[in-house]
């Protein structure tokens, strides 16, 4: 059987480049792609070997599960026949098998891969929204129009809140005031000019004492929507609907960006005729300068044909089709797609050229780059440099303790090298090794040595020489093991013999602090053995150098656990915001730890707090708290409840405006100073509309808690409405069906039975 291995390792090399170091060979065949695989197959199958020796000589050097069965897909397909007399060196196909003739890339139908434009890959990635986030804070120099809704927060000497929207006009309404305009002005300047018109009614906004003083805040509650126009070379052109916070990006992403020929480095923006801005998309993709340039209504955005495309054949960091302006240079081109290579040649750029009926190449010399400018279509490359067989060296691999390049003036024959290496590892397979010899000019040559033979070992080296020592590791396919627990980058490893727990440990980051070093387990699949048991498990303890108690082999496919301390649970914090005298992280240092807990050890509340507005987020739900309620109640209240970790304790402040939404005659806030009813809230801003369902009518409290109108046959008792509530009157469904006949036929036995009790009194 051993004579069979090595007969084929012998095969195998007969065809490969002898002098290529065996490590760089088996890092390629466990990535080899399809069309090396059909190389290889053609001259397995040359070579007069069965798929099963086939499949042995790709294990050999590094063939992975997924190669294999690549391999066995592939073995009976209808391949091409090799002509040596054919052949196109542009088109040979260079494998870790060699270069084999005969053998194009149109032959075996493969084709390259089209490179794409750069900046594409932005519009077609699903992860990216066209909507702008709007919960940032708002840019000043953002432009309000008509549609805008605005918050408008007085606080100081005076506090209240104004929810006013920009109308159609271009105006904003404030009681005791004329029309404000704001269209067309930035955030910044509509504070000024806001502050000066309420200044007449809120005297503080021109104080400079600290008592009197009012300030305002002016932001954005609500964008207007804008439609733009976007036409030209864009993938998806039309009229589009987006938000008024949009840039050019937002907008071009939602057309799908410019298509093929659409260019990247002039798109316009065209405003009442007028081009306004010209955006250069390179900046963004180049430079990360975002386009923030925001969108009017009824604007155009305009991507016009590109003047200048160059292609990146080589040599360059990024291949890809660059877009160029007419002026820019080799050197900016370099710049824009993020410098050379580290095997480019950098003192020339070769640019293939296509002119009106031939097509040539130019070489421009490095002190000409910042000179140099391109046409549409040139093909552009810098030469890489090949990687040379060094000079005066010999090399080892495999089944040896030092792996790697040796001087040859020290190793003069195999036995010299073989005692350089310090001899073989303990996983060396069989007798044999192979010599690789790389003969310029002549037929490469692989030489099978007898590692125990004297004569072999005297064997005289040549410059480039390589010997492998096979290794019992070359047949594994993949092979794992995996560590868990209380480490500090838990993950699966590459199987290899000799690894130890500790060298585990060391290559998942080491311990964590909560690491149990007298509970380490192994856990191992012995469902081979036939008996009843499945897993065996083996508890391990380390001293304070890693160092395990007993010495355990670990196997292939062994799961290693790393157990935390007996008792121990992770940290659990909560936070709290607000009207608080010290918001911040606080730690759940106990179980059963519930909200009257955490307000009586670490909540004082402020005089602007508004206890009752009390309410708590987890998982992104409200959760509200009736706060007072709470507080005299004590722990046992049926408003406390348990904290958990995450939790966020929100205390808002004291607000004594009633905010009246939904179907009513003018939606509204109002000031209250104690509660009222919901039915009086709604009077204040003109009452209800025709369309209004007054039975729905809810009230939403401070603390996120809701309350519904109760109905009685005709009568509806509306719930209370409290400081810093909010009134919402739903609209009634044109589409609900119409009162059935039963329905009337019971609201009349219902009035008929009451009338007759009153009679009877």
């Amino acid at each position: 059987m051993f004579k069979r291995v090595v007969f084929i390792i012998v095969l195998f090399v007969s065809f490969n480049s002898y002098g290529q170091d065996i490590n760089e060979l088996r890092k390629k065949a466990s990535n080899s792609s399809d069309s090396e695989l059909i190389v290889f197959i053609q001259k397995a199958k040359d070579q007069g070997l069965s798929l099963s020796d086939a499949e042995k000589q790709l294990i050999l050097i590094g063939g992975k599960a997924q190669e294999i069965k690549k391999l066995r897909n592939l073995w009976n397909k209808k391949l091409p026949k090799s002509n040596s007399e054919d052949v196109d060196d542009s088109d040979e196909i260079k494998s870790q098998f060699g270069e084999i003739e005969g053998f194009s890339k149109d032959s075996l139908d493969i084709k390259d891969e089209e490179l794409k434009r750069f900046g594409s890959d932005f519009f077609k990635n699903k992860n990216i929204t066209e909507s702008p986030q709007l919960f940032v804070a708002t840019p000043s120099d953002y432009r309000l129009g008509p549609g805008d809704e605005l918050i408008v927060n007085l606080f100081g000497a005076s506090e209240i809140t104004y929810s006013v929207q920009i109308s159609r006009n271009g105006v904003v309404k404030f009681d005791k005031l004329a029309p404000i305009y704001l269209s067309g002005l930035s955030i910044r300047s509509a504070t000024k000019r806001l502050k000066l018109k309420l200044s007449k009614i809120y005297t503080g906004l021109n104080s400079s004492n600290s008592i009197e003083k009012v300030d305002l805040e002016l932001s954005l509650q609500k964008a207007r929507s804008i439609v733009v126009n976007i036409t030209g070379q864009v993938e998806a052109p039309g009229t589009y609907t987006i938000s008024g916070f949009s840039s050019v990006l937002n907008a071009l992403y939602a057309a799908g960006g410019p298509n093929e020929v659409g260019t990247y480095r002039d798109v316009k923006v065209i405003r009442s005729g007028k081009i306004v801005y010209n955006v250069d998309l390179y900046d963004y993709f180049t430079n990360g300068i975002y386009p923030n340039v925001y969108l009017r209504d009824q604007d155009v955005i305009l991507v016009k044909p590109y003047q200048i495309q160059t292609e990146l054949v080589s040599g360059f960091k990024q291949l890809s089709l660059f877009e160029m302006k007419k002026n820019e240079t080799v050197s900016d081109l370099i710049n824009l797609s993020g410098g050379l290579s580290s095997k480019a040649f950098k003192s020339a750029i070769f640019i293939e050229r296509f002119d009106d009926f031939s097509k040539s190449i130019l070489e421009i010399d490095r002190n000409d780059f910042s000179n140099s400018v391109f046409v549409d279509g040139d093909k552009i490359s810098f030469k890489e440099i090949k990687e040379e067989n060094i000079l005066g060296i010999v090399k080892i691999g495999g089944a040896v303790n030092l792996e790697g390049n040796f001087q040859l003036d020290n190793n003069k024959n195999i036995g010299e090298l073989i005692n350089s290496a310090k001899g073989f590892t303990s996983d060396k397979l069989g007798l044999n090794a192979i010599l690789y010899r790389n003969k310029s000019g002549l037929n490469n040559q692989s030489i099978s040595i007898n590692i125990e033979k004297n004569s072999d070992l005297l064997t005289t080296l040549q410059e480039n020489d390589s010997l492998y020592i096979p290794s019992s590791k070359d047949i594994l396919f993949d092979q794992f093991i995996e560590i868990k627990g209380e480490v500090n980058f838990p993950k699966e490893i590459d199987f290899r013999y000799g690894l130890t727990i500790t060298d585990l440990i060391i290559f998942s980051g080491g311990l964590t602090p909560y690491a149990n070093k007298k509970d380490i387990r192994i856990f191992r699949n012995i469902s081979t053995d036939g008996g009843d048991k499945v897993t065996e498990e083996i508890i391990v303890e380390l001293d304070d150098n890693l160092i395990p108690n007993q010495n355990i082999v670990l196997k292939p496919d062994d799961i290693v656990t790393v157990n935390t301390f007996p008792y121990r649970m992770e940290n659990k914090f909560y936070s709290v915001n607000g009207e608080v005298a010290l918001p911040g992280l606080y730690s759940i240092k106990r179980k059963n730890y519930s909200v009257y807990d955490a307000i009586k050890e670490n909540i004082e509340f402020l005089n602007s707090a508004s206890v009752d507005g009390i309410s708590i987020v987890r998982d992104s739900i409200r959760i509200p708290v009736s706060g007072n309620k709470l507080i005299s109640q004590g722990s046992k209240s049926k408003y406390n409840f348990e904290l958990v970790s995450g939790d966020e304790i929100n205390v808002p402040s004291k607000n004594n405006t009633v905010i009246i939404s939904g179907e009513v005659q003018q939606e509204g806030i109002i000031n209250i100073d104690k509660p009222i009813s919901a039915k009086a809230a709604i009077e204040s801003v003109g009452g209800f509309t025709n369309k209004s369902v007054k039975k729905e009518v809810y009230v939403e409290y401070q603390n996120g808690l809701r309350k519904v109108t109760r109905g009685f046959l005709f009568f509806n008792f509306y719930p209370r409405v409290y400081p810093g509530s909010k009134v919402v009157v739903p609209q009634r469904d044109e589409n609900r069906d119409k009162t059935s006949v039963g329905e009337i036929v019971g609201y009349t036995t219902s009035l008929v039975s009451i009338i007759a009790l009153i009679k009877s009194f």
